[in-house]
C-alpha cells in the first residue's frame, strides 16, 4: 500500500517546504545545498552498506520502486530529513531569538 512513501509526505516532504518557505529569509541556500548533498552522500553510502550487510532489507510489496539496489523512497528519505531537521534547527533558533 505504498506505507513508506505517504509517511514520508505527509511528515517529511510537506512539512519541509512549509518551513522551508516560513524560513527563507533566514537560511543561506547554498550553505544548504552543499550541506543536503554531504548528509545525502552518507546517508546513501550508510543504506548501502546496510542493505548489503543485511542490517535491515525493504518489502518489494511497499515499495514504488528500486534505484541502485535502494528504494525510492529511501532517496526522498535521504534529502528531505535533512531538510527537515535543518528548517526545526533554524524555526527554533527564531523562536529564542524573540524570547
Amino acid at each position: 500500500m505504498y506505507l513508506y512513501i505517504l509517511l514520508l509526505l505527509v511528515f517529511a516532504v510537506l512539512p519541509s517546504f512549509i518551513l522551508l518557505y516560513i524560513n527563507r529569509n533566514e537560511i543561506h541556500f547554498k550553505n544548504l545545498l552543499i550541506s543536503l548533498a554531504i548528509l545525502f552522500i552518507i546517508g546513501v553510502v550508510w543504506d548501502q552498506i546496510s542493505v548489503r550487510a543485511g542490517i535491515w532489507h525493504f518489502s518489494e510489496n511497499e515499495i514504488i520502486g528500486n534505484f541502485l539496489g535502494m528504494p525510492i523512497e529511501e532517496y526522498i528519505f535521504m534529502i528531505f530529513v535533512p531538510l527537515l531537521v535543518i528548517n526545526v534547527y533554524t524555526s527554533v533558533g527564531k523562536i529564542i531569538k524573540r524570547l
